[in-house]
């Protein structure tokens, strides 16, 4: 039975680097297709593929050769893909990930936009670049059981680095869960003609974070293990793009959040008490049993089960986030341990906790790298990332620096402020307050504020915060059960 317009949910629009091509993709009917408007010099230049690549890539062109403003292109492309979405998905190849829909002007017989198949002339460069052993790989401890890509029923996008998509594993299944990898949208998104730093640096953390997953001691509050490889055929070849990981129901700590600040409410205290204890025991066990980090600490990487237990997800360690890194792991600092044995003073209250100080000092030397060059943006830290090297010479050092991206992300979920942070460009563009949060004990408010020290000496290490947290929520739990 054919399609129809309404079946449809628009999802992302990008461009290409060429700033030949704007991408579209969206889904509905078991189908997830992308769609490309192309500049044509052999079409009028008011053609709609014209118009809108023009106006999406901010090219200098006459107004009518352009939209009026970014919100009229995105009407008039939406439009467009609705137009022809009823009919494109009775073409036999809309399934296959190498497949494009273009769409061209409107037809005036029909009303309706030309349209086209065609399989992408970069697709094998994206089977290349999964094939790439040098990037990392992908296998499986468990279940040797392998999922089609082209057998997913693909939902919306959940953020995340690369791609991670709410699924049903085939159109009969009913069970959802998390496809996470490198679909074809991120490949396009992400890839250039001059190296594909980009991509590489994803698919390369993308195999990082299945092997971490796959030797790191299991814990309740980390992700555990994907379930299954999906693949892509090259030839006879069975190419891994990416894992089955288990669909967890209620979102994550950011989005509840948001939705708590949107209906003016405050999350319960007992439940902010167990979210606490939970991001520590995760980090706790990350440090401690591990031997490992996380890197990209925010309440969005923390999910929530049905138990409402916290989950940390996001494994790659390719990037940290400008509101929660640590001031001295931003790339500009190198730490040693001090001769002088440190007291504890102030980060904790028995005060008798001893341990080397460690000494930062400012980096002044010739620029030095360890991030491929245009792989990420332009901060120090995308230079020069300290995380690997202080796990492996200073991993205390590490281990502080994530009690401050601990102490960010317990900020937020206690705090609840407004989650755009869009004018943070290092972590010492946010200020800290606990502006309306009467409802929060004293006693939280000083040991969050103990974790965010400027001086990684003067903050607690990770057993420390595990300590107060599971303390403090047990002290809720007891006060209430009846006597």
């Amino acid at each position: 039975m054919p399609s129809s317009p309404s079946d449809f949910t628009e999802e992302w629009i990008w461009g290409d680097d060429a700033e030949t091509t704007v991408f579209a993709q969206g889904y509905g009917n078991d189908r997830t297709v992308i769609f490309s408007f192309r500049l044509d010099s052999s079409q009028i230049p008011t053609s709609l593929p014209n118009r809108i690549c023009n106006s999406f890539h901010a090219l200098e062109v006459p107004e009518a050769e352009s939209f009026p403003n970014p919100d009229e292109m995105r009407d008039s492309l939406w439009s467009a893909v609705r137009g022809v979405w009823p009919v494109c998905l009775q073409h036999e190849s809309i399934s296959r990930m190498d497949t494009i829909v273009d769409v061209g002007d409107e037809d005036r017989t029909t009303g309706r936009a030309a349209w086209k198949v065609y399989s992408h002339p970069w697709f094998p460069r994206f089977l290349q670049i999964l094939a790439d052993t040098d990037l990392g790989r992908t296998t499986m401890n468990g279940s040797p059981y392998n999922v089609p890509f082209e057998c997913l029923v693909r939902y919306e996008q959940l953020g995340g680095h690369g791609c991670a998509t709410r699924v049903r594993l085939n159109s009969d299944a009913k069970d959802f869960y998390v496809f996470k990898g490198i679909d074809f949208r991120t490949f396009l998104a992400q890839s250039d003609d001059e190296g594909n730093p980009a991509i590489k640096h994803t698919v390369r953390g993308w195999h990082n974070s299945n092997m971490l997953l796959n030797i790191m001691p299991a814990h309740p509050n980390i992700l555990p293990a994907p379930l299954f490889l999906v693949t892509v055929d090259q030839g006879a070849e069975k190419l891994v793009c990416g894992t089955i990981q288990p669909l967890y129901v209620g979102g994550d700590v950011r989005s509840s959040i948001e939705a708590s600040n949107y209906k003016g409410q405050r999350l319960p205290l007992e439940l902010k008490a167990h979210w606490c204890q939970n991001m520590a025991a995760a980090l706790l066990h990350t440090h401690r049993v591990a031997k490992s980090y996380h890197m990209d600490i925010k309440p969005g990487n923390f999910l929530i089960d049905e138990h409402q237990n916290l989950v940390l997800c996001d494994w790659e360690q390719t990037d940290a986030p400008s509101t929660t890194l640590a001031p001295e792991a931003d790339g500009t600092w190198d730490v040693m341990e001090d001769d002088v044995m440190g007291t504890g003073d102030g980060v904790t209250e028995k005060g008798d906790c001893k341990r080397r100080r460690l000494r930062y000092t400012k980096y002044d030397g010739p620029p030095r790298r360890n991030v491929p060059e245009d792989a990420l943006g332009d901060a120090a830290w995308h230079a020069w990332n300290v995380f690997p090297l202080w796990n492996k010479t200073q991993p205390f050092a590490l281990e502080l620096a994530e009690v401050f991206s601990l102490g960010r992300a317990m900020w937020m979920l206690l705090r609840q402020p407004e989650m755009e942070f869009d004018h943070v460009d290092h972590p010492n563009d946010l200020h800290t307050d606990w502006a309306s949060s009467e409802d929060l004990p004293e006693l939280w408010k000083e040991f969050v504020n103990q974790c965010m020290d400027m001086d990684p000496n003067r903050r607690p290490d990770m057993l420390e915060v595990y300590q107060f947290w599971d303390t403090e929520w047990n002290t809720l739990k007891e006060a209430r059960v009846p006597a």
